[in-house]
């Protein structure tokens, strides 16, 4: 045998190519040359005399004329179905449907000397890409799949979905088993589908007005930088996507502080838009470091909702893991480490208005304040991720300089967590020599109450009381004796109350 002939291969049409018949759309265009090769194929067997052979010339031929107008398989079979002319026999359309196509698909594979087991390899193969979109999702790991021809959305490729393949395949004559159909689904033949790369891809061309801007102003705070390190943020976050940054990770975290109910995950939330919602995760547990390992892969965008209630002893992890550009874990069940890009940029939220800890790590760490955030109205996502791709395109810096790093630390000490009273005492109120002199003198128990409600993780109890008046005593506030407890010469340096999220 030549070269040629030793040469196997399997030539399947591209069904997704069908062109729209002008003035209708593709699903309309599919269903007119459908019924005009129906037409045609009971005109040219119109002289048949059993009405039994006459249905099934007429399927034959028409399968053939389906199969080369480029017309899905299942799309044949279902339109078949209809048609009173074959009584709903639904069994043989399909198996003259599958013998039409499997023929034409294998039809360039020398058969003469092919061994039985290559042969139910080619088509395995065969059925699975007739009736079949398959792709393997990039993030999570996971093959997808959708039927070929119908009006579906790509689902998980589980064990339900594998089993009903392999009985379909059984039924239209393909000798194929569990086993036979999983080691071609777990295969490299398997096109693999990147969510967030497809999604820039597909995005119209952005039309120069600034978005970016006008989401940030969403979050009302005085912080006059937020607009911008929020943009750079943004960058930062589709750079990730992308694998652009072979370097570094998205290492910034904004951190969105304000009471209960201000709208802060809700804005999280909404930054991806709703066909990538399942790319969001505020739900994340950081107690398994190979959860998040699979996390920094899976997910787009990672939410540390009640941030404050993340353990000192998680932080480190959280520092080493901004910085990684990629991620290398080995998922469960198997047997070696792979090496997976990382996707997912990190956004925090707290009621606490102190949530850090680690003073060398905040620059890590975008603090704003916000009493309030828009979450009213549309956002165009396509947008924004248009203007975003735009100016990476041009070259726009999506990364901290060391200014700005500085900046953003100066800023964050007002949000560092205070863990002993002489520090709170100096941040709350004047100090005794600033003190005005006709201000009033409070009692231990109000003095207690406003730092408490500064300061959520402070508890009221006699001994922090105790602990509270000699602090003030020794900072040489004036005390007072009366009946109902010592009171102090104080004075509040932003006297406007703040609300306990206790």
């Amino acid at each position: 045998m030549s070269t040629e002939e030793n040469t196997i291969s399997l030539e399947i049409s591209d069904y997704n190519s069908l062109q729209e018949v002008p003035g209708f759309s593709l699903l309309t265009s599919k269903v007119r040359r459908f019924h005009d090769c129906l037409d045609e194929m009971l005109e040219k067997h119109r002289a048949e005399e059993d009405d039994r052979l006459f249905a099934v010339a007429v399927l034959e031929d028409l399968a053939n004329g389906c199969r080369e107008m480029g017309l899905e398989q299942d799309f044949g079979v279902r339109m078949a179905t209809f048609q009173p002319v074959f009584n709903g026999d639904v069994e043989l359309i399909k198996t003259v449907f599958k013998t039409a196509y499997l023929k034409e698909q294998l039809k360039t594979v020398p058969l003469k000397y092919m061994q039985k087991s290559a042969l139910l390899a080619f088509k395995t193969e065969a059925y699975l890409r007739e009736h079949y979109v398959l792709r393997l999702n990039v993030m999570t790991g996971v093959p997808e799949y959708k039927h070929r021809g119908l009006h579906y959305s790509f689902a998980p490729l589980d064990r339900a979905a594998r089993n009903t393949m392999s009985i379909n395949a059984l039924k239209a004559g393909v000798d194929s088993w569990d086993k036979d159909l999983n080691r071609y689904l777990d295969s490299s033949l398997i096109p693999q589908y990147n969510p967030m790369h497809d999604y820039l891809q597909h995005l119209s061309k952005w039309d120069g007005k600034d978005r970016i801007g006008t989401l940030a102003r969403r979050v009302k705070t005085d912080n006059p930088d937020w607009e911008h390190y929020f943009h750079v943020w943004m960058l930062s976050m589709v750079s990730q996507w992308n694998g652009t940054n072979k370097q570094h990770g998205n290492a910034i975290v904004p951190l969105l502080i304000g009471p209960q109910g201000s709208g802060k995950t809700t804005f999280c939330r909404r930054l991806l838009p709703e066909n990538l919602q399942v790319y969001y995760n505020d739900r994340l547990s950081m107690k398994n470091d190979n959860d998040i390992f699979m996390a920094m892969s899976a997910y787009a965008l990672i939410n540390i909702d009640e941030f404050d209630a993340l353990a000192r002893s998680q932080q480190p992890i959280l520092k080493y893991l901004l910085s990684k550009h990629d991620v290398k874990m080995r998922p469960p069940y198997g047997k070696t480490i792979e090496h997976r890009q990382r996707f997912a940029s990190f956004i925090a939220t707290t009621n606490n208005r102190h949530p850090l800890v680690d003073t060398t790590g905040s620059r890590r760490f975008v603090c704003v304040y916000a009493d309030t955030i828009d979450n009213k109205g549309k956002i165009n996502h396509d947008q924004i991720y248009a203007q975003l791709k735009q100016e990476l395109s041009d070259g726009q810096r999506h990364w901290f300089t060391d200014k700005e790093n500085q900046r953003i630390m100066h800023h964050n000490e007002q949000f560092q967590k205070v863990t002993d009273f002489p520090q709170m005492i100096a941040r709350t109120f004047a100090s005794p020599e600033d003190t005005p002199a006709e201000a009033p003198y409070m009692l231990l128990s109000e003095v207690m109450t406003i730092i408490a409600q500064k300061y959520t993780d402070v508890r009221i109890t006699n001994g922090a009381l105790i602990t509270l008046g000699k602090a003030l005593r020794a900072a040489g506030y004036e005390q007072k004796h009366a009946k109902n407890g010592s009171s102090y010469k104080i004075y509040q340096k932003n006297p406007s109350p703040v609300t306990s999220t206790v």
